[in-house]
């Protein structure tokens, strides 16, 4: 190992000199005791197993005896004694709680302590086992190669390897024993540097930490780890035997890993792949397409939906309200405007707000014209939207009424949405008669008295009063006035469009807003901003046809546009109605009424700028910051009107020059939102920022890196599964299906696909979807009911349920609901978790998942009671639709009522009539249609004698309890001969739809199992022992054949997962690069061209391969990532790799000296990254560290930071802050950053560094260079 050692000593920091060596000599003495205390694990140093704030070390004061000059610094034995006295002092004075107990929950890592018991997962132990064996091959080589990429102290150094591809097996591998590290006696040899040298002396003088905000800046200088470097290098690089045995022992690692490579073939994504659907590019993007066409005016063409929609309706919204506001300023009859002001503030904003009416033929016109238009479109608007409400009423395993994914259903709900203001404009005019519907010149205006004086306008027998103009289209009294012809489609309108459609509106999009699932996939709880995230990649793949109207607004937020629509009225009515310009308020005073108005319209104007600030509705913080500036315009408008109506001197100037600021503003702001929010420009913001995006905390402390981590699980051997599963010819999802399932929408019983077509890619997919409903505990309790020991028994009782309880007339009354009257309903079964859904026929619904439910449910259907009531229903529901024999005499009275006298008869008759038969007809709150037979729920029973006369049940002696009475028995007795012919025809409708349903649930148990989710997705195991799992549990011939012929992905795979499971390290080192490929690989350009270097589906990724600082360096800066003079355009650089390798540091050396090396604040305690996470935690948070992955997303999307890159950012200060950073979010409101910092900010961190020869070296290792390191109370 001495080749390795001399090799090492290339790329360790520092200059040394001769005067050193006795320090280096020391030095070795501290790694020899160091490594004596190591294990033959493959990490150096055990985990203590105390509390971390256990290990929390205060400065030494005056008294400390262990303070003493000249020791070597504390082995891991010495930690070890000291924190198990100070923790049996601890003890000492809690007896209550162990704080130990803790440390797993506090520090978000799990142990194999918490592994479910019989889990597969690879520990350490395993995983070393498999990576390195055959690591003694080529070791030689190896060891000539490594040179390539470590940096040498001569000219050399410029002269890397030609070669483009990092060869990583030429780094020395080890047997996992760390001796070997410290047994050379070579000395290192630094590079020359033109930084000021540190003299030889044993006391640095009073040390300042420095702020981490420094030492991760973009021109910081490199930090010097050596001993992490020496322990990376020291780490065996990963062996994946089963692809060096596949081709003759050929190794292929140019192509990309099976399954992986079949995924790449098939040129979609797993996302595509598993709803059988992809996104569409924007230039065939129906929705994409209207956004584009409708955005030329100001410029836009988004290549994302939700962008370019919302940029053109925020548009629209802003100049309509906008016009509104202006209108009440600049006047259309006035005379003394100039003509850019009428322009500018009268025409350009009116035509943009289609308000084009100005005198009464044009209003006349308009409105006739705009009221056929919106009627025709809100009657289809209707018409295809009414499948929505039917939603609810869906019952049982069938397809629900979707809307169809047409064009015309798009057009038609955005053009209702853009003529919405200017025809309720119109109409609301019409109503109060504004002065452009007056068939006279407004007589108000510039009068000297109120009422004016008006000449008459001729002979008082054939005009008006001159003042008598209001609602009437004439002043001569012969002519025909249509005013009330105008009024009553001015009401139509106002109650069709202006009032009906967005309450209409907001319901539809209530009904089909998409919603998430409470778990994810590994069946953990989503979070808050977990199913923030989620909601948003639903939005991308929502095939809705109305999806572009609430796919701008956050979740929860989707009805916001409706709501809206509500807002636009309100500035309406406020500025058509409180008016002196129409016939309500001409009477009054014109100065004192326009005033009312503004200050009226000013404080509307306030009251939406402020629900902007409070509910920001939107989903994309830049629309949030388009709609914040319009409201303020809107207020700004507003307080000048204001200052016009009140005269104030200089109103020339508001009414012009500010006037004139706030237009361009206005739409300047508009236009630049609008085109900022698309996904090409936030593409382009974040090249221009240099940023890597990371979906998880990734520099946290607490993100899981155990062997069985939902990471490293989610990332690789699920992905992997999945993938064989969805490209495999035998069990991939056919191309006909469309993916869709029977889900309630408030998750009250689990989904079901619909139209199963019998693959194994569709029942892994279900599996999925169930396990993201129910989660994790209610999955594995359903897996162990359908194939526990019990499950013969169990089976049993299911069919039992599916051969004759499901379908219409079952009954069940719940312990906890004894009183209820109506217990028949329809209900279907739930084939996983074993569930019976029962509608009521009231409309409630219930819900049977436990046995001891499902038992009492078998008995109640079974009783001879229920059957008897069930037998009454059956002979009723086959007399349904039927002319039926039932005499009735209709009594209808005949006379007049007193009005106004408790309607009390003045005198009457009656009028008899005598029917003998009527239609009998059931109606249903449900529908569950089964060859064109309605099984749904609902039992009202009417009797239909005339096109007015219809009864209800109570005459022929129907009960609610289905009592068998005297008039019942007498009216099934008279149509017995109808319920024979028709109950046989029934029965075996409802027979064939039970067979049906029971198949389909066997057809999909047998296609894939729902253990398999249990046993082999959720358990990474070798080849050997999923096949076996397959043949042992599988039946159909699809699934096992395909999991037979692919032993060697399925081999690959789990070595995979082993190999970056032998460590922390390893874990975190794979879970960073693989993050950040899946993030950033549409935005930095070299990780695409370089792909199977970076890409870890390729064996040759650098995600497999820890490398120590130098040779990252060199890899990095091969593939034109890193330079040694940094370049603007860098996504990599110094700071960054620091803040890297000091997050890996603290991986490998948590628990000793060398991880406690920070500082929050000015405090002078030492800690480590948990210890700093423990005192900066204000309540208990896991964001971005445990949700595993989504597959490839790399969509930009908005998020507050993580708790750690928060931390890491900070900057260092003396006090605590107690407040938020108001302004955090002013680069995400102008679209420059998507990243804003959220809570209260941290002290701040600084770190034990020094600068040394141009690189920070850790003051640890200055104190081990022959430097004392300085602490209170410490004698120089």
């Amino acid at each position: 190992m001495a080749r390795v050692k001399e090799l090492v000593g290339r790329y360790e920091s520092g200059v040394k000199s001769t005067s050193f060596s006795t320090s280096i000599q020391e030095r070795k003495g501290e790694d020899a005791l160091l490594q004596s205390e190591s294990t033959s694990a493959s990490t150096p140093h055990a985990r203590l197993h105390v509390h971390p704030l256990l290990r929390r070390r205060e400065p030494s004061g005056a008294d400390d005896v262990d303070a003493i000059d000249g020791l070597p610094a504390a082995s891991v034995s010495d930690f070890l004694i000291r924190d198990s006295h100070e923790l049996g002092r601890i003890r000492q004075d809690v007896h209550d709680a162990d704080v130990a107990d803790g440390l797993l929950e506090a520090t978000g890592r799990v142990g194999p302590a918490t592994r479910p018991p019989g889990s597969q997962k690879p520990d350490r132990k395993q995983c070393s086992g498999v990576r390195i064996e055959g690591a003694s091959q080529n070791d030689t080589a190896q060891d000539t190669e490594l040179h390539l990429l470590l940096p040498v102290p001569d000219s050399s150094t410029a002269h890397l390897s030609s070669s483009k591809r990092l060869d990583f097996d030429a780094y020395p591998r080890s047997n996992g024993n760390h001796d070997t590290m410290a047994s050379s006696s070579h000395p290192t040899t630094g590079r020359a540097s033109t930084a000021t040298l540190v003299p030889p002396s044993d006391y640095l003088g009073a040390h300042i930490p420095i702020a981490a905000t420094t030492i991760f800046a973009r021109k910081a200088a490199p930090l010097s780890i050596p001993r992490l470097d020496n322990y990376i290098a020291s780490l065996s690089a990963p062996s994946f035997a089963a692809l060096e045995g596949k081709g003759k022992g050929k190794v292929t690692t140019a192509s990309m890993f099976p399954p992986m490579d079949r995924l790449a073939a098939s040129g979609k994504t797993l996302s595509d792949l598993e709803h059988n659907a992809s996104v569409a590019p924007s230039w065939r993007n129906r929705d994409s397409i209207l956004s584009s066409l409708v955005s030329v005016a100001v410029g836009v063409t988004g290549s994302s939906v939700l962008a370019s929609f919302y940029s053109l309706q925020g548009l629209f919204d802003t100049v309509q309200i906008f016009a509104l506001v202006l209108n009440t300023i600049v006047k259309h009859d006035s005379e003394d405007k100039q003509r850019w002001e009428d322009v500018l503030f009268g025409k350009i904003p009116n035509i943009l707000a289609l308000n084009f009416a100005s005198t009464l033929v044009q209003s006349l016109i308009m409105l006739v014209i705009f009221m056929a238009v919106s009627g025709i479109l809100l009657y289809y608007f209707y018409r295809v939207t009414s499948v929505c409400r039917s939603f609810s009423a869906q019952e049982g395993p069938q397809p629900s009424n979707t809307l169809k994914n047409t064009w015309a259903i798009v057009i038609v709900s955005f053009l209702l949405t853009v003529i919405y203001l200017p025809l309720s404009t119109m109409a609301v005019h019409v109503l109060v008669w504004s002065d452009d519907l007056w068939v006279v010149p407004n007589p108000y205006t510039n009068a000297t008295s109120n009422p004016p004086i008006v000449p008459p306008l001729g002979p008082a027998n054939e005009y008006r009063d001159p003042l008598d103009f209001c609602w009437t289209t004439t002043m001569k009294l012969n002519e025909i006035n249509y005013a009330p012809i105008l009024v009553i489609i001015a009401l139509m309108s106002f109650a069709g469009l202006t009032v009906w459609f967005p309450i209409y509106l907001y319901k539809i999009i209530k009904e089909i807003t998409p919603v998430v699932n409470p778990f994810t996939e590994l069946g953990a709880r989503r979070s808050n901003s977990d199913l923030n995230r989620e909601y948003q990649r639903l939005l991308l793949r929502d095939r809705n046809p109305l999806s572009f109207i609430y796919n701008g607004y956050r979740r929860g937020w989707g009805t916001y546009q409706s709501t809206f629509l509500l807002a636009k009225l309100t500035a309406l009515l406020i500025t058509a109605i409180v008016s002196p310009s129409n016939c309500l308020f001409r009477t009054l005073p014109q100065v004192k009424v326009a005033v009312t108005c503004q200050i009226i319209l000013l404080v509307a104007m306030l009251i939406f700028l402020v629900m902007q600030c409070g509910f920001a509705p939107f989903l994309n913080p830049v629309n949030n910051a388009s709609e914040f500036t319009s409201r303020l315009n809107y207020v700004l408008t507003s307080a000048i009107a204001l200052g016009v109506a009140l005269n104030i001197p200089g109103k020339n100037v508001l009414n012009g020059v500010l006037l004139l600021i706030i237009y361009i503003i206005t739409y300047g702001l508009s236009f630049y939102f609008s085109l900022i929010g698309t996904n090409i420009m936030r593409r382009a913001v974040k090249r221009l920022a240099r940023r890597i995006d990371f979906s998880i905390d990734i520099f946290s402390p607490r993100v899981d890196l155990s062997p069985s981590c939902p990471h490293t699980k989610r990332r690789i051997w699920q992905e992997a599964l999945t993938t064989l599963l969805l490209t495999s010819a035998e069990t991939k999802i056919p191309k006909e299906q469309t993916m869709q399932f029977k889900e309630a929408r408030d998750d009250e019983y689990p989904p079901y696909l619909l139209n199963f077509l019998g693959s194994a890619g569709e029942r892994h997919v279900e599996n999925l979807r169930i396990l993201r409903e129910v989660g994790s505990v209610a999955y594995n309790k359903g897996v162990a009911l359908v194939s526990g020991p019990d499950h013969t028994w169990f089976q049993h009782l299911v069919l039992t349920i599916q051969n004759h309880f499901v379908g219409p007339d079952c009954h069940w009354r719940s312990p906890d609901q004894p009183n209820r009257r109506i217990c028949f309903g329809n209900a279907w079964w739930v084939p996983f978790p074993p569930t019976v859904v029962m509608r009521y026929d009231d409309g409630g619904l219930a819900t049977l998942r436990e046995v001891s439910e499902l038992e009492a449910y078998v008995a109640q259907n079974s009783s001879h009671h229920v059957q008897r009531k069930r037998e009454i229903r059956m002979a009723l529901r086959a007399l349904d639709g039927q002319v039926v024999i039932w005499p009735y005499d209709h009594v209808q009275y005949v006379g007049a009522y007193e009005a106004w006298c408790c309607c009390r008869k003045r005198y009457g008759a009656e009028r008899r009539t005598h029917y003998q038969t009527c239609t009998l007809e059931i109606k249903h709150t449900g529908q569950l249609l089964w060859e064109d037979t309605n099984l749904g729920s609902g039992f009202a029973v009417t009797l239909k004698y005339a096109k007015n006369v219809q009864v209800d049940g109570s005459v022929i002696g129907l009960t609610e309890g289905l009592d068998l009475t005297r008039p019942l028995a007498r009216f099934l007795a008279l149509n017995e001969h109808l319920i024979a012919a028709r109950l046989t025809y029934l029965e075996s409708t409802i027979r064939r739809y039970r067979h049906y349903q029971r198949r389909e649930c066997e057809w999909k148990a047998r296609s894939l199992s729902y253990g398999f989710l249990s046993a082999i997705y959720d358990r990474p195991q070798d080849a050997t022992s999923v096949i076996k799992t397959v043949l042992d549990t599988e039946t159909d011939g699809a699934i096992r054949q395909v999991i037979s012929s692919n032993e060697l992905a399925l081999a690959i795979s789990y070595e995979r997962h082993c190999a970056v499971s032998t460590s922390e390290l390893a874990t975190w080192w794979y879970t960073f690069w693989d993050d950040l490929w899946r993030r950033n690989y549409d935005t930095i350009s070299a990780l695409v061209k370089y792909e199977s270097d970076f890409n870890p589906h390729y064996p040759s990724s650098i995600a497999y391969h820890p490398l120590p600082r130098a040779a990252l360096e060199a890899f990095l800066t091969q593939r034109g990532l890193l330079h040694k003079v940094p370049k603007w355009g860098d996504f990599f650089y110094a700071g960054f790799l620091n803040k890297m390798y000091l997050r890996m540091n603290d991986i490998v050396f948590h628990g000793s000296d060398g991880a406690v090396i920070l500082h929050l604040g000015d405090d002078k305690s030492e800690l480590d990254m948990e210890e700093v996470d423990i005192q900066t935690l204000v309540q208990p948070s896991t964001l971005g560290t445990g949700g595993g992955t989504s597959h490839d997303d790399s969509v930009i999307r908005a998020r507050p930071l993580y708790r750690w890159e928060g931390i890491l950012e900070d900057p260092l200060r003396k006090n605590k802050s107690t407040r938020r950073d108001l302004l955090s979010k002013v680069l995400v409101w102008f679209g420059l950053s998507p990243l804003w910092r959220s809570g209260v900010p941290s002290q701040g961190l600084a770190i034990d560094v020094q600068l040394v020869d141009g690189e920070y070296t850790l003051l640890e290792d200055l104190e081990g260079q022959g430097f004392a390191r300085y602490l209170p109370g410490r004698k120089p």
